[in-house]
């Protein structure tokens, strides 16, 4: 694909609001607490959470910045793969990334302490690798590499290692990336691997309402599935990175959300798609957790209580009639709103 492959090299770590967006009732949309972790006690505290290490960019509250934001020609990008036990979902994601028509794209391998053998293909590839220690989690793990390959890229893309990418997938993005400086986050139309479904043509979200896919090309939407994401540099630079409030889930939403008020929006490259695995059960089960707790999270932040009230008690009720149906995401359902009521957010472990 003409890039510089980089044999392997393993190293270990230890570690706004949208514009027009409306509230049910016809309330005006206002800004509301942030409600993030204390790396202490885990309970919460004022402001987005963001490593140190992303200081050198936006500092402790994630500032927007003024200025002119220039477009650079045939932009460098860094692919960001990141992978926990994908198994061989990841030698074809990796395959597919390899045959990719645009000519200035490197790819690192995140690692978040994967214990199968999912890494052998990366390695056999010579792929260059990152291993963490343990799971940082979404957030964590993408906002360390923004910070460790800075110098590397002009545009970060974010992929997870169930997908497979066409070949002129990431030429077309980045064209839609360079046409506008306003242009923060660009997307392909998702389809799922077996039906061939549109699995998201974008997210929409309406206060105290949980954020939905888009599946027909062309309708309103508010955010980019954040599964495969092509992010200029200077978005990080200027609003910082993922707010590790949210492990996972919805960090998506919260994070263009927040570009917004620094003139970013999000646009999907409608000729551009990818292809993506259907998750395992287990995994559908954890997701209901983290959406619930992190949709409350982004309602309370960027909507205020009276949405908040809205979007809690649906979810309540929802619980309990899953409970007495025998749903399995039930109680996964009704923890997530416990742990958003005890302030407990970040990575959880499950059994």
């Amino acid at each position: 694909m003409g890039r510089a492959v980089r044999r392997a090299a393993i190293r270990h770590h230890d570690d706004v609001r949208p514009e027009g967006l409306a509230l049910e009732g016809g309330e005006e949309l206002r800004e509301a607490p942030f409600l993030v972790p204390d790396r202490g006690n885990n309970r919460p505290s004022h402001g987005p959470h963001f490593p140190r290490s992303l200081k050198r960019f936006v500092g402790r509250k994630a500032e927007v910045r003024e200025g002119p934001c220039p477009r650079v020609a045939d932009p460098r990008v860094l692919v960001l793969v990141l992978n926990y036990n994908a198994g061989d979902a990841l030698d074809s994601c990796l395959r597919s990334l390899q045959a990719s028509t645009y000519g200035k794209a490197e790819i690192v391998v995140l690692d978040n302490g994967s214990t199968d053998a999912s890494l052998t293909a990366a390695r056999r590839l010579g792929f260059e690798v990152h291993e963490f220690r343990t799971n940082l989690g979404y957030c964590a793990a993408y906002n360390r590499a923004f910070e460790m390959y800075a110098d590397r890229a002009d545009f970060f893309l974010l992929s997870n290692p169930d997908l497979v990418v066409p070949p002129p997938a990431i030429d077309r993005m980045v064209r839609v990336a360079s046409a506008d400086e306003q242009v923060g986050f660009v997307g392909p139309i998702q389809r799922h691997e077996d039906t061939k479904d549109i699995r998201s043509a974008g997210i929409r979200w309406r206060c105290g309402r949980l954020p939905v896919h888009v599946t027909r090309p062309g309708e309103r939407y508010d955010a980019i599935e954040g599964a495969f994401v092509l992010v200029p540099k200077r978005v990080v630079e200027r609003v910082g990175g993922l707010d590790e409030t949210f492990a996972l889930n919805l960090e998506d939403v919260e994070w263009q959300t927040r570009a917004r008020s620094a003139g970013f929006r999000p646009v999907i490259a409608a000729d551009a798609e990818i292809f993506h695995r259907r998750p395992g059960i287990v995994r559908r089960h954890t997701g209901a957790y983290y959406q619930t707790r992190n949709a409350c999270v982004l309602t309370w932040r960027h909507c205020g209580s009276k949405a908040l009230v809205r979007i809690r008690t649906r979810l309540f009720c929802e619980g309990l009639a899953g409970l007495v149906l025998g749903r399995p995401r039930a109680p996964y359902l009704l923890e997530g709103l416990r742990d958003f009521r005890r302030g407990i957010t970040g990575m959880k472990r499950f059994p």
